[in-house]
């Protein structure tokens, strides 16, 4: 059946980011130099040698449309455009959007013309699967065979969560936990520290309601920060009901997911959530100021905390949601972002050598500072040292990694269940008709795809 075949793909992806962990504890001693953009063709390709990846050969030029939702990755583009024009003969043209649901319609729709975007972000799980299924994605299985070999950087176990049916599709652009991230002057000027029980973390947020504080930031700007405090507040109490939940081998209306929702909506009833604000805007300020004590979101989200002037391990720190129930175990949210090229792209060989190129050691550097989370490569150490603890404290405490929602089921259901879940955050007095109506909708849908 479809459902078996998924539920081991999840569990090689999982294995596969304990690989991940255990190579970026191994090597946080490493690094080197980057190669200025400025240095001549010959510097750059010793570099190249010395990053253990081919010289650029003299080649046509290739340019290499380049889609995304981040909007950090605007900057990258024009920083690392000088690194690949001397290294591969490589340009890339940014083709932004800032709404995620957009975004998602415009590269699927471009399968449908003759404008196939070249190389674009996108997630794994389901997601990939499903682009992969319909024979849209570039297989570069035979690429990996040299970025995964010995010496070069590219961590193997990476291409566990890249691969359908035995073919390896894009490059991994980051690798991701979920965190709450924490205020750290707000937390010292009210005498508190991380919590490592569930009831610390409620008195935690009874704390701050007192002092006028917000205890969690919350966002409804794109319809998938719907799933945040659901998939959380799941793998915290029932991982194993969760992985079952994704798949279809349980209910939404199961009285385990009954008992999560009637938590997260007193949670509301106490006054632990702000209003919604947009998490690249609002939710920055409102953290810097002290308004909103944490915000529980990817460690890709430093990016936005960097940008109002925090600095990790001095304005902010972060911890993982302590466990709700005692046998749920140390579990945490994970999520891998690939770049994936079209098959149909009018320059799909090109657009492949384009990805390859940010592969190597110095545009991926600049690409981890850019979305922050685990390295990559092994010779890469995370970029912050708030990350840095994060990934040692996972190590340490044998956490069980689980795919976040949007990749671990299928889209039709996750994107649903999303604007559920935003639904019930608008009105938690809802949470029943909520939970009725996605499990109608994952019925039907499993009934089709058995």
């Amino acid at each position: 059946m479809k459902k078996k075949n998924v539920l081991l793909g999840s569990l090689a992806a999982l294995s596969s980011l304990s690989l991940v962990v255990a190579g970026c504890s191994s090597n946080n001693n490493s690094g080197s130099n980057n190669t200025a953009a400025t240095e001549t063709n010959t510097a750059a390709a010793t570099n190249n040698t010395t990053n253990n990846a081919p010289a650029a050969e003299e080649a046509n030029p290739i340019k290499a449309q380049f889609y995304y939702d981040f909007a950090p990755l605007t900057d990258y583009i024009k920083e690392i455009n000088p690194i690949v024009q001397t290294s591969d003969n490589v340009t890339f043209e940014g083709v932004p959007y800032t709404d995620t649901t957009a975004y998602q319609t415009a590269v699927r729709i471009g399968f449908t013309t003759q404008e196939a975007p070249d190389l674009f972000k996108w997630w794994n799980g389901y997601k990939l699967k499903e682009l992969a299924d319909s024979g849209n994605l570039a297989d570069m299985t035979e690429q990996w065979k040299e970025l995964s070999a010995d010496g070069n950087g590219i961590l193997p176990s990476l291409a566990g969560p890249l691969t359908v049916d035995g073919k390896v599709y894009g490059i991994p652009a980051s690798a991701h936990y979920w965190t709450i991230f924490y205020n750290k002057k707000v937390f010292a000027d009210n005498g508190l520290t991380p919590p490592t029980t569930w009831d610390e973390l409620m008195k935690i947020s009874d704390t701050l309601k007192a002092k006028n504080i917000t205890p969690f930031g919350t966002s409804i700007k794109d319809t998938w920060n719907g799933f945040i405090w659901f998939e959380d507040l799941l793998i915290h109490s029932y991982p194993d009901f969760y992985n079952k939940l994704v798949i279809g081998q349980a209910k939404y209306t199961d009285p385990e997911m009954v008992e999560v929702m009637e938590l997260w909506k007193s949670m509301y009833d106490k006054g632990y959530f702000s209003k919604p604000m947009t998490m690249d805007a609002e939710i920055p300020q409102a953290f810097v100021k002290g308004e909103i004590g944490m915000y529980l979101v990817g460690t890709w989200y430093e990016s936005f905390l960097n940008g109002v002037g925090m600095k990790p391990e001095e304005g902010y720190g972060s911890f993982i949601m302590p466990a709700i129930k005692p046998e749920a175990g140390n579990t945490v949210i994970s999520e891998i972002t690939p770049f994936l090229v079209s098959q149909n792209a009018k320059n799909r060989d090109d657009a492949i050598k384009a990805a390859i190129s940010l592969t190597k050691k110095d545009t991926n550097e600049k690409l981890l500072k850019v979305f922050g989370g685990v390295p990559t490569r092994k010779d890469v150490e995370a970029s912050s040292p708030t990350i840095k603890a994060l990934v040692d404290n996972i190590s340490k405490g044998n956490y069980t990694a689980i795919t976040r929602y949007w990749e671990a089921t299928p889209s039709e259901l996750s994107e649903y269940g999303a604007s559920e879940f935003i639904r019930f955050m608008l009105n938690p007095d809802q949470y029943m008709d909520v939970l009725n109506n996605i499990e109608k909708k994952a019925e039907k849908y499993w009934a089709e795809h058995k």
